[in-house]
């Protein structure tokens, strides 16, 4: 499954843009920062991964686990 990261104004809560696809949530969080130019600070909001760098929020959806047999 791709996974996209949406970057929101913290203000308005309007998106300023997508980018991605990427194989998981993990390398989307991870890309996120880097284009962030900084470490982020992830926190689990529901479904989604949220993390905050004023002005702009990073969102990246959460995956549920893969259930083992």
């Amino acid at each position: 499954m791709d996974t996209y990261v949406t970057v929101l104004d913290l203000n308005s809560d309007a998106v300023l843009h997508r980018f991605g696809p990427f194989p998981n949530t993990s390398t989307a969080r991870v890309a996120a920062g880097a284009k962030a130019g900084r470490l982020l600070a992830w926190r689990k909001d529901g479904d989604l991964w949220r993390a905050e760098l004023a002005p702009h929020a990073h969102l990246v959806p959460a995956v549920p686990p893969t259930e083992l047999p």
